[in-house]
């Protein structure tokens, strides 16, 4: 199989927790003429990899034990210091429905190969993505991005801003519009930051320092409905990338805004449980049941910090709530159950 050839030696990463596999992409890569490749056998070594080494490619199996080659793409984007880095990613694995695959192009997945694929397949969806991977105009738009961060790290936010409408001349990409709403809203141009924040989280609705700097705008403007709710999509965010001390900054800002909000303390009573901060935890939770009393949820997660404290009495009246509000809750009577019968518990 012929692909267009390539000049230069980019750099790729390979992310398969299966040796064969990454041994036989790698062969497959040889084939064409790439040798500069890494290989990553779970994802964090995948996260620490591009966070050092910033492939221009990256092929990622979906399939991996410990964490999912979509969760992988999820916190590389998250990574402050590589929010500008501009790889090609193809993520392979086992038969992808329409759904998944919306998803998959939502968060910058470029082509999709489903397994189990040949080695013409794989060959061909490789030299597809390299020669997208070295467009000239994107080569341009990284050389701008750098001027652009300069200058705003040098606080000369004019002509930042207008390096970033330079860089949108030939890249629409979520941190260039992110970029752009920060430079707006340090020049106090509030209503124009927020249509670039927005135009941010709609490339990328995982973006959750748009979704902040949103909230805190719409603070500014008196529009405190719309500022709790950014804020909170973006502590969401967080949480679901294990990003418990960002995820816990955000749901404070909301309450230093709103001290009578309520709503945020189960995310909060979420983050104290996993920091091993029960007693918190405990009293969060509390403070959650004030707005959603009838969550079966919340009562179970009690009854779980309840357990670390060693309190199983106070865990088994959480868990009797619980099923209350819903019988057909299996974890909820299966943990009672485990406690009555004086069973060692690991929740």
């Amino acid at each position: 199989m012929a692909v267009n050839p390539i000049n230069s030696q980019p750099t790729i990463l390979l992310a398969d927790a299966n040796l064969d596999s990454l041994d036989r992409n790698a062969g497959l890569l040889q084939e064409l003429g790439f040798f500069n490749h890494l290989h990553a056998e779970n994802g964090t070594e995948a996260v620490a990899m591009v966070k050092n080494f910033r492939p221009e490619l990256l092929i990622i199996s979906q399939d991996m034990p410990d964490i999912s080659g979509t969760a992988i793409l999820n916190m590389v984007r998250e990574q402050e210091n590589i929010q500008d880095m501009r790889s090609i990613v193809i993520v392979y694995g086992q038969q992808f429905t329409d759904l998944e695959m919306v998803k998959l192009g939502r968060i910058g997945v470029d082509s999709v190969i489903n397994y189990p694929y040949d080695g013409d397949t794989f060959k061909r969806r490789v030299g597809e993505a390299l020669n997208q991977t070295f467009d000239p105009k994107l080569e341009e738009a990284e050389v701008l991005q750098t001027k652009c961060q300069a200058q705003m790290e040098s606080g000369r936010f004019e002509e930042a801003l207008e390096t970033c409408n330079e860089i949108l001349e030939v890249d629409s990409s979520a941190e260039v519009y992110y970029n752009k709403g920060y430079i707006l809203s340090m020049r106090g141009m509030l209503e124009e930051a927020l249509k670039s924040f927005r135009k941010a989280t709609l490339i990328n609705h995982q973006h959750a320092r748009a979704f902040k700097q949103m909230g805190l705008i719409y603070h500014k403007l008196g529009l405190e409905d719309d500022a709790e709710r950014c804020l909170e999509h973006a502590a969401v965010v967080h949480l679901n990338l294990n990003q418990d001390n960002e995820a816990e900054e955000v749901l404070n800002t909301v309450l230093a805004l709103r001290p009578n909000t309520t709503n945020v303390y189960n995310s909060l009573g979420i983050i104290y449980r996993r920091q091993g901060r029960f007693e918190e935890s405990v009293r969060a939770y509390e403070k959650a049941l004030l707005v959603h009393p009838d969550d079966e949820n919340i009562y179970f997660n009690m009854a779980r910090a309840h357990i670390e404290l060693n309190n199983p009495r106070a865990a088994g009246s959480a868990l009797r709530q619980a099923i209350g509000l819903n019988p057909e809750f299996a974890p909820a009577r299966d943990l009672l159950r485990a406690i009555e019968l004086g069973l060692k518990l690991k929740p």
